[in-house]
């Protein structure tokens, strides 16, 4: 609130005329800070997760000079994770922190890094970037699954129809960039990891709904860097067992010192991640989700293209299923812009993905 609208509340003899003044001066220096917010926000957005998911592709792309390639994903995501606690704990630090509902936050961190180790896995057996980002930019599907399961939202055809576009140009690519490289094989078994993280993403998203709803009965504030650190906590211990058991900290800590230059690639990619998450956090608490989604809908598009044009291309056939998932992945701006059923802040992911 500003210093004239509380002297115009607390001194009722006030003239209005002197309030309708300092509400005509005011707005100049009020756009410039608002401007300002928008570019740091979009910028980091745009920066981090660009660089995320270039990282995450190069990751497991990269060879040894033996020839070997990097196989440790629950290691990956160990590391991931830890970062992001990190930066959630001195958000918290910053910003506060509230108690929170620690069964909700164990099973949404659980069904997290289930979900983001399918998309790492489905690129390290040879599912391209671009097929795997667009198909995690079906972001109804999730939800519409974890309502199915948890809840009792219901879409609109337009929503539906934004999805299916998402997921029939998905499949376009898939199809053109399995007949291109004729790894048929890898690319069935890419896209049943990215379908399993999909499904997770359902899973999570109806817990954070029920999460909110219960923090809402109880009058309890949600904040950012609670649930960031939370749930990146629960996702830490969950890949690290997972990786003990499959001896991939051994294994993944062996093959960084042997191959420094993967091992900067890994620490970059942990580094953006979680600073892009942040950079999330950031624009939501100063817009509302319109703005932080049309940044997050382009920012996808540009990764898209960034790893179709750096790679090794697209038959023609690949591309018109490009602009079919483009246009659905465009209709999150207009879905969350004209829909009457989306708040205004919606309750934030947990964590960063290549979506």
């Amino acid at each position: 609130m500003k210093l004239a609208d509380v002297a115009g509340m607390t001194d009722m003899a006030a003239p209005k005329q002197v309030e309708d003044d300092q509400q005509f001066r005011e707005p100049g220096p009020d756009l410039s800070r608002a401007q300002l917010k928008l570019l740091r926000g979009g910028a980091g957005i745009y920066f981090f997760f660009i660089w995320y998911g270039r990282l995450q592709e190069q990751i497991f792309k990269y060879k040894s000079p033996s020839g070997a390639k990097f196989t440790s994903v629950w290691f990956l995501q160990f590391l991931d994770a830890l970062a992001n606690v990190a930066v959630g704990a001195l958000g918290r630090c910053l910003e506060g922190s509230t108690p929170l509902p620690q069964a909700f936050l164990l099973c949404c961190g659980f069904g997290q890094v289930l979900s983001k180790y399918s998309t790492s896995a489905s690129l390290s057996v040879g599912l391209s970037f671009s097929v795997a980002t667009m198909a995690k930019s079906a972001k109804m599907v999730p939800v519409m699954i974890g309502s199915l399961l948890l809840g009792s939202i219901t879409f609109s055809s337009t929503q539906i129809c934004q999805a299916a576009a998402i997921v029939l140009g998905t499949g376009i690519v898939s199809f053109a960039e399995g007949r291109n490289k004729k790894s048929g094989e890898s690319t069935k078994l890419g896209l049943f990891f990215i379908m399993s993280s999909l499904f997770c993403d359902g899973i999570v998203s109806g817990l954070q709904q029920r999460l909110k709803d219960r923090c809402k009965a109880e009058k309890t504030k949600v904040r950012s860097y609670d649930l960031m650190f939370w749930t990146n906590l629960y996702m830490a211990v969950a890949s690290l067992l997972f990786a003990v058991a499959r001896s991939e900290m051994r294994e993944g800590a062996r093959f960084c010192l042997q191959n420094p230059l993967l091992a900067r690639k890994i620490l970059k990619f942990a580094l953006c991640g979680a600073l892009g998450q942040a950079c999330i956090f950031y624009t939501i608490a100063n817009f509302d989700s319109v703005v932080c989604s049309a940044l997050t809908s382009t920012r996808k598009l540009l990764s898209v293209m960034i790893s179709v044009l750096e790679g090794e291309g697209l038959p023609y056939f690949g591309w018109v299923g490009v602009v079919i998932a483009s246009v659905g992945i465009t209709g999150e701006i207009g879905s969350d812009r004209h829909g009457t059923k989306q708040p205004l802040r919606k309750l934030p992911p947990s964590g960063p993905s290549i979506s």
